[in-house]
């Protein structure tokens, strides 16, 4: 098969498992279901021993339907802990600081990002939580199609170790993926966690 005609069916299959899990995730969210795996997802992350070792994580602030974590940010477990949030500048993310209470902000995107000044040093995150739409069992991640986290995880400061959240079911045997797809570390479901055998965990 041509390159060219590789991409596009790469991309058209991204672009429909795009849509059909969006939807779904849209229907778990009108059921009041993703809220209940939030809540189980954010406890896993608190007993996960690599969130317990981390000093520095990146979290991501939810837009609509999507799985809401904050709820970590106020647990006991994380008093000694920082967290951050993505900011979108031009096509890459910068890191910034965040606590609850922090001035927030809406980016074009209609996501909230803090007004804090970036990192620096990518070097000191542990964590990195990673939204996907779904995602398969080799730890490849379709996400919303902007390349952001792809440009990220190819930073070569970065050593922290990447966590894709998502409901059970959105976990696939496969999904379309490049060959300089970078795959993440850890898959945690409110059912499961799922550690690549690949990774230095």
């Amino acid at each position: 098969m041509h390159t060219h005609q590789y991409l596009l069916n790469l991309t058209m299959n991204k672009d429909y498992l795009r849509k059909i899990y969006k939807k779904r995730r849209d229907e778990l969210f009108l059921d009041g279901s993703i809220s209940k795996i939030s809540n189980s997802i954010s406890q896993k992350i608190l007993n996960n021993n690599l969130f317990k070792q981390a000093k520095n994580i990146m979290l991501f602030y939810p837009k609509g339907a999507e799985l809401n974590i904050l709820e970590i940010l106020e647990n006991t477990l994380s008093k000694d802990k920082n967290f951050y949030l993505p900011v979108c500048c031009n096509m890459e993310l910068d890191i910034c600081p965040y606590k609850t209470g922090d001035e927030i902000c809406l980016n074009k995107y209609k996501i909230y990002e803090p007004k804090s000044e970036p990192l620096c040093d990518l070097s000191i995150l542990d964590i990195i939580i990673t939204p996907a739409l779904c995602a398969d069992k080799d730890f490849n991640r379709i996400g919303y199609g902007g390349g952001y986290y792809d440009r990220l995880f190819k930073r070569k400061d970065l050593r922290a170790k990447k966590i894709i959240i998502l409901p059970d079911e959105m976990v696939l045997k496969s999904v379309p993926c490049e060959e300089f797809d970078i795959p993440c570390d850890v898959i945690i479901t409110e059912k499961n966690s799922y550690y690549n055998p690949r990774s230095s965990l």
